[in-house]
């Protein structure tokens, strides 16, 4: 009596094995666009976190301006000076003797301080002595005078970096506004 013959046909296993295909080839598509998704999503989460360290870095700063307890006048306009939108110089006395000239700007998307000691409250005329705050995520920041109070300062801090893994840029703007307290004895 003959054998039935057992096993696939060539025809069942070729069928097979291409409807095995388009379906990982489906599931590598979705893979691929869910790992995108997910780094874009840590990307700004990032960013979130470096903008709260920006205004981290510069508010306790923005609190102190103006902060008097040295026997010479400070000026409101001494305090705190705006350079260029981007710029800022906060002047505040530590004690009775010194009195402290804190600027920050951002530079190469960093954010960038530097302090000195300067009875008079001018910033230094050469470029050195800049210290990075932040790696190089800040693309811009911008500083104005409070519109719903005078003692207070609008901070904009524009935040971008590159979605490892691709091409696309994430991009971020925060916005804060700072109180003057010091300012507020006036």
């Amino acid at each position: 009596m003959p054998r039935p013959s057992a096993g696939f046909s060539l025809t069942e296993l070729t069928t097979t094995l291409a409807i095995i295909g388009i379906i990982s080839a489906a599931l590598i598509a979705v893979m691929n666009n869910l790992n995108q998704q997910s780094e874009r999503m840590n990307t700004q989460t990032e960013l979130l976190g470096a903008g709260k360290q920006v205004f981290a870095f510069i508010e306790p700063w923005a609190a102190l301006a103006g902060d008097k307890q040295s026997s010479a006048s400070l000026a409101e306009n001494d305090a705190m000076v705006i350079t260029s939108g981007t710029q800022i110089r906060f002047c505040y006395d530590v004690d009775a003797t010194d009195r402290l000239v804190r600027q920050f700007r951002v530079t190469d998307k960093r954010l960038q301080t530097r302090v000195r000691v300067d009875a008079n409250c001018t910033p230094a005329s050469d470029d050195n002595d800049w210290e990075n705050l932040t790696e190089q995520v800040v693309g811009s920041i911008g500083f104005t005078r409070g519109s719903g109070s005078a003692y207070s300062l609008d901070v904009t801090v524009g935040l971008e970096r590159i979605v490892p893994g691709t091409d696309e840029t994430v991009g971020l703007t925060m916005r804060k506004r700072l109180n003057l307290y010091s300012m507020t004895r006036y």
